[in-house]
């Protein structure tokens, strides 16, 4: 599996670049919009997908892009082509405050894809936000005290950002409790 690809970008299409990387081409599938072509060297974190017929790499400049691309394809219905259309709307985060929020801008972008994929995309990544958060220790603990899945996590939006597990469940309990 390819994990990173450093080269110059030979050629720029709308879906893929071309990288030269010490004489050898190849072709990467990527939001190209935010990419130059030219001698500057670049480097793409790669999602390889192997198929009886090919072999194609999809690339991001941030890992984080990659990672959220992961999740993406992991969705039931969702392939490459599309995970990679999505992860092009937004970053993770901002994807995943749109979705909390009902930002109609995000929405808009999202159901760009199709109302089907869209709603999918969007309950899918909901549940998984939930399980994230759940992973988080100040969740556990709450939810250790006996406090509703749906009230902490409406707390812990609310705690400042920045703060130690303790202090998070500190201020969440003042949430909590209505002070």
């Amino acid at each position: 599996m390819i994990y990173y690809l450093k080269g110059k970008i030979i050629i720029k299409e709308d879906d893929y670049l071309v990288i030269d990387v010490n004489g050898v081409g190849y072709k990467v599938f990527a939001i190209t919009e935010e990419i130059e072509e030219g001698d500057k060297e670049i480097v793409l974190f790669c999602f390889t997908q192997s198929t009886e017929k090919d072999i194609r790499i999809y690339g991001f400049r941030e890992k984080e892009n990659l990672l959220f691309f992961e999740k993406l394809i992991n969705i039931s219905g969702i392939g490459p082509k599309t995970a990679l259309r999505i992860a092009s709307i937004a970053s993770m985060p901002e994807l995943k405050k749109g979705i909390e929020e009902d930002d109609r801008e995000i929405m808009k972008k999202i159901f760009s894809i199709g109302k089907k994929k869209g709603q999918q995309v969007i309950f899918e990544l909901s549940r998984k936000f939930i399980e994230e958060e759940k992973k988080d220790e100040a969740f556990l603990a709450l939810k250790n005290l006996g406090f509703c899945e749906k009230k902490i996590s409406e707390a812990l939006k609310k705690v400042t950002k920045g703060k130690n597990e303790e202090e998070r469940v500190e201020e969440a309990l003042k949430i909590l409790g209505g002070k």
